[in-house]
């Protein structure tokens, strides 16, 4: 029953329930669940009774509708009849009886005047003379709003989940779709139907609409049917999606092979062999025939190919036997023949879209790339057999699932699937061999999505980014539009102008298009749901006036376009002209409109492919000199630069033409040429290759063209006189040199005046850019050139195996130092040429730069919205960029995400980026910025709790040195961590400086670059060294082991021991025994590490030097998730590795074991974990965290803290020195209390091993677990009061859930908490910690009372 449902009279609009489900609907696909009879509650029949009995009494009621309609003018909307007569029987055999009305629905106080209501699911039922997209005046329910908008704007603004809206003729099942920018709704043709008396289609009505569909018999309006379906074609869809992307794959590889294997194409394989078609220009051909069928699927599904005027035969005779419908019918019945004519039928059609068009065919010219023969010079001229192109299509239209083909939704295919097919083609490495006919498409490490660091955007992350930066931009123009007269309100609106720098498939673009096309369609129309023509409309005019984009990747671009003409193609009109708002180009490189101010630094002759004598010939900038030149004014624009009007309309092929035209003319005009070569010129200075007699790019030659030869020399002239015409020209081409204020003129210079817009540039700037290092990554260069070199296990083998090629194979080796060079320098580009003056240092990442890029790019009253990662707001490297948004009031939000959940899939699920959203220097408000941190899906975004503000003085408490991000995982933890900052400063601050404590960082040992100091245990045993502890001793020569930050614990320096290549925990017996040391991985030689506790002036003499014997330390590498996030130890006087940072202080002994035991409280751990972005906790990080000053410590906080720290530290013969220390620098009471701690212990007897050389005032202290467990609850309740947190804010640190309730978003020592359940049945730490707060109030309250 149902299995051969044809859907011919039924659409899925937007992907509300995707055709593919709706066919297993049909077929009664068991595994979707809820079509059994139960489930439609039916008693004693089957659903093919019920619907059979439906049918025929709807057929019946069906031809009565229609005699008494024939009876009605055609003016009358029929209101009554069509609910009487029709559409209450047709709902009464869905199941819900008499449809009762609905009564005084309104939402916020506006009224919503739909017909029927059942059970909370709206039904708006009209007259058969009422359209169900436009507003009907004197209509009821249809008199303001259309009914298809009135219905949705209810379910979208109430609790409603479903609805349905029909006037007769058609049926509409609807959804709230708040978040979505489409229409999105299941129609179903009623009329054709009942009149072609279609039972199949009559079925799937039947199991849609059944009342059981949306019934939930009290349960949550998610756990319908329907939504229950919704849910599956969701993910049904995504797993199609996965199949699409193979599908492209197939088809490029079947017409790959299929045009080197047809014997007729010779002039083909001749040009491959020559090398003068290269196997990637090859690929993007094969790619630019798979995007002209891709374009012609959608424009022909969506109903907007053919011209709506021509005559109906002409419609028939294209669709029947020209279309790609048709091509797609034969794909799938039939393999092919070797015959050519159907590539030749496709050829004919894309000459006739390209130019004249075929009025007998209803087609009219669509004026694109995509159909130029010149796009695809060689496959043009090539011959394709039948069955190769008929592989390649069923591939493109076809989905495969358990053996049946399905056939691809090709009218709703829209960004989010064509993002995700470009992402696999920038996967894909073309592999030819023309004798054997062979083509693939091969993924590799070093392929072109790795290496420009794509990654497609999923839709709901995108939509984050336009909340956040377009729609405030959005709602300015909105509220300017509302100020004007009606013919001129849709001008601010249409003069948005919105731009991608990196812009891909277009995904971001064609989410932003449609978001102001509603607003636009809105505006038009007066209504909150405008209909399909109408935002059809708005949608093509969007597209034409406010998008722009940019990408280096030439075949991105493309497709960018090829989705933009996807959305605006209206029937009967021609494509419009993008070329000038779409373009090819590496953003990141090229002149600002200032160029000549910036001067030409000498560091950018600074290259490896410049001959000494070219650069002693050239004459740059030094330091002072470009000082001095960017302190003075210098004039460019010294003739105004117009740019012609572009705005025309685009209704025919003459309006297109013509400003295509009038572009390219503007684009080859003297003038322009003139500034290009200027700015050309001044690039080139970084770029440019010459000869050892040539100069480069200078400030003699800029200043000359500059000042003497602009005026009177015409740009042909301008180029011979340079003297560097072809360099400059290589350059350009060769990075692809990108001028903003060129290309898009008229975004930055004004159009009267020909003169730069102050503060100009665009109002929004969107995208995900790319998230690559500048610096070539060996090992992706030469995956899949030279896997040996790719695969080697350490850098220094593969440096090894590089310079082996030299002599094994020059021609690799020199393509590696081409890009070795090009990489260096882009950097350098980025270093030094003033462009990035904040993000353009150290190890540049491409993320970084273009955040500043859509600072620069954006106007001064713009936003700007990007996916980037975290690390541009907590690293580091970034503090300068981040500081500068924070202190001018441009940071609008930082919403930060953890990948757990696979956003995005490609990518490690542990990585963390945000959605960075930014104001334009001059729309600053005092408004604070929004924050979220830990979020792992969109929706965690609704969360109040999750959600906070900082403001800038907020930014300069947290982090006073850098204004780096705090990541706060919930508006509680940023109030508790203000306070806490508040009461208590930072360990250093740097600005006036403010050092209480004295501290010096040391990192001792670089494990990679000082390993040939190490020496392992059995090498210099064979040289007659001798393990004495655990130092490895000869006569007078002593290696000290080497301590890597996991041997280390809170106040514990023998946490952990190696055992071979591998360490273990030291057992609690071994930790009692005060001899048992822990045994490093390598031993460095005594005076190394003497030499590292030095410091010394430029001549050699001592300025500072550690002298106690003991050192104080951290571990680098941890997590904001861990157990616990800071940990720190005393340990021995002997060596340390990288990730074993060291803080050296000037204070007496006593007050350092406070510095320890407020470094390893809980209280300070949490102020740690909001300081993590990553996974380290390097010194800028402890720098800005809050410690007590020595000068808050009184008398009674030393003898309450001092002793109970030192228990816990000192439990080995190898720390007497630290004992020793601290009791030589005590007072009597603090002796005193030393001495009570010790006896209260128990210590161990004072026998000291031989090697021990240091006094000491009594022996270690036992090392007894229960005990230390007490005396660490005891230092965490202190140093909480200590930082003036009270009982409650105390709970939270330990477990925020016990103070906020289970469903709390926040996690603070869950891992802690999870360990502790684990092994003792209980949160231990919590219960001692508050026994421990409990024991410490009452005392201060006795004391109090006494």
């Amino acid at each position: 029953m149902a299995k051969n449902a044809s859907l011919s009279n039924i659409r899925t609009v937007g992907g509300l329930l995707p055709s593919e489900l709706l066919q297993r609907v049909a077929a009664l696909d068991k595994e979707l669940g809820g079509l059994e009879a139960d489930d439609y509650h039916l008693v004693g029949e089957r659903l093919s009774e019920a619907i059979s009995r439906s049918w025929g009494r709807m057929l019946a009621v069906w031809a009565n509708f229609q005699t008494a309609r024939a009876n009605l003018p055609a003016t009358d909307a029929a209101t009554g009849l069509t609910r009487e007569k029709l559409l209450l029987p047709l709902f009464q055999e869905l199941g819900y009886g008499r449809l009762p009305l609905a009564r005084g629905l309104e939402v916020e106080g506006k009224p919503y005047p739909i017909s029927h209501e059942w059970n909370g699911v709206p039904i708006h039922l009209v007259g058969a003379g009422v359209d169900l997209d436009r507003r009907t005046p004197g209509a009821v329910g249809a008199a303001r709003q259309s009914p298809h908008g009135l219905v949705q704007e209810y379910l979208n603004r109430s609790e409603a989940l479903w609805g349905f809206v029909a006037n007769g003729l058609k049926l509409r099942l609807l959804r709230d779709n708040a978040a979505l920018t489409r229409q999105a709704y299941v129609e179903f043709d009623l009329e054709t139907l009942f009149e072609s008396e279609a039972y199949a289609d009559f079925a799937l009505l039947w199991l849609l609409a059944h009342e059981s569909r949306v019934y939930t018999d009290g349960k949550p309006l998610s756990e319908c049917w329907l939504e229950r379906w919704s849910q599956q074609g969701a993910l049904q869809g995504k797993r199609a999606l996965e199949r699409l992307r193979e599908g492209v794959r197939e088809a490029l590889v079947h017409l790959g092979q299929g045009f080197l294997a047809h014997p007729a194409n010779t002039p083909l394989k001749e040009a491959l062999r020559s090398g003068a078609l290269t196997p990637m220009g090859y690929y993007r051909e094969l790619l630019r025939l798979v995007y002209r069928l891709l374009f012609l699927f959608v424009a022909e599904d969506r109903e907007v190919l053919l011209d709506e005027g021509a005559p109906p035969e002409a419609r028939q005779t294209y669709l029947e036997h020209y279309s790609t419908r048709r091509l797609r019918r034969i794909a799938e019945r039939v393999t092919g023949t070797r015959h050519p004519d159907l590539y030749h039928q496709h050829k004919l059609i894309a000459g006739f879209l390209n130019d004249q068009g075929a009025p007998a065919l209803a087609l009219k010219p669509l004026n694109s790339l995509l159909f130029e023969p010149t796009a695809t010079p060689h496959l043009f001229q090539a011959e394709l057999a039948n069955r190769s192109f008929l592989d390649a299509v069923r591939a493109l239209a076809f989905t495969q699932a358990e053996g049946v083909l399905r056939p691809v939704d090709y009218k709703n295919l829209g960004a989010p699937e064509l993002g995700s097919v470009y992402e696999q083609l920038l996967e894909l490495v073309p592999e030819v061999d023309v004798g054997a006919a062979h083509f693939a498409l091969r993924t590799l490490s070093g392929n072109e999505r790795k290496t420009t660091g794509s990654y497609y955007t999923p839709d709901d992350l995108v939509q984050v980014v336009l909340d956040e930066a377009l729609t405030p931009k959005l709602e300015e123009a909105l509220q300017q539009a509302r100020r004007l007269p009606p013919g001129e309100r849709e001008k601010p609106i249409l003069a948005l102008k919105v731009v991608d720098p990196a812009v891909g498939s277009g995904h971001f673009l064609i989410a932003a298009a449609h978001r102001i096309a509603r607003a636009l369609a809105r505006l038009r129309s007066g209504e909150d749901e405008p209909s399909p023509e109408a935002l059809r409309s708005a949608l093509r005019d969007v597209i034409r006036n406010c998008l722009y984009g940019v990408d280096v990747n030439e075949m991105s671009a493309e497709l960018c376009k090829v989705a933009l003409w996807m959305e605006m193609a209206e029937p009967g009109k021609p494509l419009g002209f993008l070329d000038h708002h779409i373009k090819v180009g590496n953003s990141l490189v090229g002149a600002p409109p200032g160029f000549y101010e910036l001067g030409i630094p000498a560091e950018a002759h600074k290259r490896a492919d410049v001959p000494d004598m070219a650069r002693n010939l050239s004459k740059a900038l030094g330091k002072k000199a470009l000082e001095k030149w960017r302190s003075q004014p210098h004039r460019l624009f010294k003739e105004p630069l117009k740019v012609p009007p572009l705005e025309a309309p685009e209704d025919s092929l003459e309006q297109v033409r013509s400003k295509a035209q009038a572009y390219r003319e503007w684009r080859q005009s003297e003038l322009v040429r003139k500034y290009e070569f200027l700015a050309d010129y001044w690039t080139a200075a970084w770029f440019a290759r010459v000869g050892p007699g040539e100069k480069l790019p200078d400030m003699v030659g800029l200043i000359t063209l500059t000042e003497e030869q602009f005026t009177r020399l015409s740009a042909k002239e301008m180029c011979r006189k340079s003297g560097l015409a072809e360099p400059i020209d290589e350059a350009r081409s060769k990075y692809r040199f990108f001028h903003w204020w060129l290309e898009f003129a008229e975004v930055f210079f004004d159009r009267e005046t020909g003169g730069l817009k102050p503060g100009g540039g665009f109002d929004v700037v969107l995208g995900n850019p790319p998230w690559e290092r500048v610096k070539l990554q060996e090992k992706e260069f030469f995956a899949g050139r030279h896997e040996e070199i790719a695969q080697a296990e350490n850098a220094a083998r593969r440096k090894r195996l590089i310079d082996g090629l030299k002599e094994s194979d020059p021609a690799l080796y020199a393509a590696f130092q081409e890009a070795l060079n090009a990489a260096e320098n882009i950097s350098n580009f980025l270093r030094t040429s003033g462009r990035y003056p904040l993000t353009g240092g150290g190890d540049v990442n491409t993320y970084q730069v273009f955040a500043e890029l859509g600072c620069t790019v954006m106007s001064h009253q713009g936003r700007a919205g990007v996916i980037v990662p975290t690390g541009i707001a907590t690293d580091d490297s970034n503090k300068e960029f981040f500081a500068d948004l924070v202190e001018q009031g441009q940071l609008a939000a930082l919403l930060d995400f953890e990948n757990r959940e696979g956003l995005f899939p490609a990518v490690d699920s542990r990585m963390k980026f945000s959605v960075l959203a930014l104001r334009g220097r001059e729309s600053r408000t005092s408004s604070p910025a929004k924050l979220a941190f830990f979020a792992t899906n969109v929706a965690q975004l609704k969360d109040p709790e999750r959600v906070f503000s900082l403001t800038p003085e907020d930014f300069a408490l947290l982090n006073p040195n850098t204004r780096t991000c705090p990541v706060f995982r919930t508006r509680a933890d940023a109030e508790l961590t203000k306070k806490i900052y508040r009461r208590v400063p930072v360990l250093w601050k740097e600005e006036p400086e403010e050092n209480p404590w004295g501290v010096r960082f040391l990192r001792m040992l670089d494990m990679a670059n000082d390993s040939p100091l190490f020496r392992e245990r059995g090498a210099l045993e064979a040289q007659g060294f001798t393990l004495v502890s655990n130092r490895l001793v000869r006569g007078e020569e002593v290696y000290l082991p080497l301590y890597e930050a996991k041997l280390i614990w809170h106040f514990d320096h023998r946490f952990a021991t190696y055992e071979g290549a591998d360490t273990r925990d030291l057992a609690p017996e071994e930790h009692q025994d005060p001899v048992r040391l822990p045994l490093p991985r390598y031993w460095v030689r005594r005076e190394e590490v003497e030499e590292r506790l030095v410091k010394r002036d430029r001549n050699g003499n001592e300025v500072w030097q550690w002298g106690r014997g003991w050192l104080l330390g951290w571990r680098d590498i941890t997590n904001a998730t861990n157990e616990r996030t800071m940990i720190a130890a005393i340990y021995p006087r002997v060596a340390a590795g990288d990730t074993f940072l060291q803080m050296l202080s000037d204070k007496p002994a006593h007050f350092v074991l406070a510095l320890l035991g407020s470094l390893n409280s809980l209280v300070f751990d949490y102020t740690a974990r909001q300081k993590i972005g990553g996974t380290h906790l390097k010194y800028h990080v402890v720098k800005q965290l809050p410690v007590l000053p020595p000068d808050r410590y009184t008398q009674a906080d030393l003898l309450f803290l001092v002793p109970r720290i030192l228990e816990l530290t000192y439990t080995a013969w190898d720390l007497a020195p630290l004992a020793q220390d601290v009791w030589a620098e005590a007072d009597v009471a603090l002796r005193e209390a030393l001495l009570a701690q010790h006896r209260a212990n128990g210590g161990h007897p004072d026998a000291p091993p031989p090697w021990v050389e240091s006094p000491y005032p009594f022996p270690p202290f036992r090392w007894d677990e229960e005990r230390r467990a007490r005396l660490r609850a005891e230092l965490d309740a202190y140093y909480a009061r200590l930082y003036g947190l009270n009982r409650e804010e105390l709970c939270y640190i330990l477990d925020p859930q016990s103070v906020k309730g289970p469903s709390f978003p926040g996690e603070t020592f869950r891992v802690l908490k999870d360990k502790e359940i684990k092994a003792y049945g209980e949160y231990r730490t919590m219960r001692l910690v508050l026994e421990a707060w409990d024991r410490i109030a009452h005392i201060d309250s006795e004391v109090r009372k006494s």
